[in-house]
């Protein structure tokens, strides 16, 4: 996980601390708050994400990687296996949403034929590249 890659896109400097890494993430003038965490997990090489924000904590087990999109100014956190996807998004702007156990084949299917609860997940997921 590029900890240096993620502090640049946030502008936030790190707290390391047993080889975890955590960030205070202020978004909207001060009025949101996040905190994300990295946890590295030692027996799969993959990592712990976790999230905590005013209204909600989440995490994303056996992340794999991270990916960044500067043109919508959020990072996707992923887990994967053969079949599914789950991804944990962070935007600059304090946003959070998770989607979890994402089939692939509806992520590479032809989005029109998705209704509309799986349409969010496909496109939100879709820069996962897979």
């Amino acid at each position: 996980m590029d900890i240096i890659a993620i502090k640049e896109f946030f502008g936030e400097e790190p707290v390391t601390e047993s080889g975890s890494s955590s960030f205070n993430i202020k978004a909207d003038n001060n009025k949101i708050k996040i905190h994300l965490e990295i946890f590295p997990d030692n027996q799969t090489g993959n990592y712990l994400i976790s999230v905590y924000t005013n209204n909600c904590h989440l995490q994303l087990h056996d992340c794999t990687r991270v990916i960044q999109s500067d043109m919508l100014e959020e990072l996707l956190f992923i887990s994967e296996d053969d079949n599914k996807l789950s991804g944990l998004i962070i935007s600059k702007n304090g946003d959070c949403a998770m989607y979890s156990d994402v089939l692939k084949k509806d992520i590479n299917s032809d989005l029109a034929e998705l209704s509309s609860e799986k349409l969010l997940a496909a496109v939100a997921l879709s820069i996962a590249d897979i």
